[in-house]
């Protein structure tokens, strides 16, 4: 017998998106699912839209006031972990976002040609990232499985466990674990729940297909390049020092490139606000540009050592006039 899928969604005042998310679900092709919405205390109509979903079985709806979406997802896990049965699988959806109707088929096709044992395994999507200019293609070439630690494979993982959406996790192995979300966490609590779960798994299978569509809300701090205080750059650097933290303390293969790749990529998210001196911090944990992977982040680093970052912005200035 197939397997019971689990959906959590965590939801605030997501009215504007949160029918087209929900339809998403409700009009897979394969539909033996259950969908765990948890309203997080939303103050606009989004708890109504929910209970009109509830007249399907399949749709459960949870509240609790408002704690944030890794306490919502919390409160999902402990419903979930209390129905599943041992060889059911768990998938996040965010309401903001949207799936293709062949999303769950697709992966169940996957576990069906599957040879090894599904506990200590994880299933990678690829994904659409969509803004308002563009839709960008995040995947493979082709299915692939990697076998053995997370420590020798972790610079392929790394692109793909920088979410919890898109990726597919068994549930006894997260409840044998007591795998949870870190509620005191103001961001990246995903990466974090990623680290923690690639622990225990011996195979990755990754799904060369993108069926999760994820929206760049433009309006979001998070993605606002003109948004850079020093208080959220502090709170984006506390984490990124766990991430470094704990790739040091489990001996990554290759973690100078990996981390390195992360200070480029958030200097070049930021670089152009007005408060891009704060990413001089960066500089505690760089390691020298010889370890990079491409020509760009190489300039980024050399800026960035040698406190040049102004000259990095003004390319960036001139490049974008």
């Amino acid at each position: 017998m197939d397997p019971t899928i689990y959906i959590i969604i965590p939801i605030y005042n997501a009215e504007d998106y949160l029918i087209r998310c929900i339809d998403s679900i409700k009009n897979q092709t394969y539909k033996n699912f259950i969908c765990i919405m948890i309203d997080d205390g939303s103050a606009d109509k989004s708890n109504e839209i929910c209970k009109s979903y509830t007249k399907d079985e399949r749709f459960i709806l949870l509240t609790q006031k408002n704690q944030g979406c890794w306490a919502a997802r919390n409160i999902g896990l402990d419903f979930v972990f209390e129905h599943a049965k041992e060889d059911d699988f768990l998938t996040f959806v965010d309401a903001d976002d949207m799936i293709t109707n062949k999303f769950f088929e697709n992966f169940i096709l996957a576990l069906r040609n599957y040879e090894k044992p599904f506990k200590n395994t994880i299933f990678l999507s690829g994904y659409n990232e969509i803004t308002d200019a563009k839709i960008t293609e995040h995947k493979l070439d082709k299915p692939l499985l990697l076998e053995g630690s997370f420590r020798d494979n972790f610079e392929v993982l790394d692109p793909f466990i920088q979410t919890i959406w898109a990726n597919f996790y068994n549930i006894s192995l997260m409840k044998e674990n007591n795998l949870r979300f870190d509620s005191t966490m103001r961001r990246a609590g995903d990466i974090y729940f990623n680290f923690i779960y690639a622990y225990f798994v011996k195979n990755f299978v990754f799904i060369n297909e993108c069926f999760y569509n994820y929206y760049e809300m433009q309006s979001s701090i998070s993605h606002n390049a003109k948004s850079i205080t020093e208080d959220a750059f502090n709170t984006n650097f506390r984490s990124f020092e766990k991430r470094v933290q704990f790739l040091t303390e489990c001996n990554i293969k290759n973690k100078e490139y990996i981390i390195n790749k992360h200070i480029s990529n958030i200097i070049f998210k930021h670089i152009l606000a007005p408060g891009y001196k704060y990413l001089y911090k960066l500089n505690k944990h760089a390691y020298s540009p010889k370890f990079t992977r491409t020509n760009g982040q190489k300039r980024v680093l050399f800026c960035l050592k040698h406190h040049l970052l102004w000259i990095y912005r003004l390319y960036l200035t001139m490049k974008k006039s």
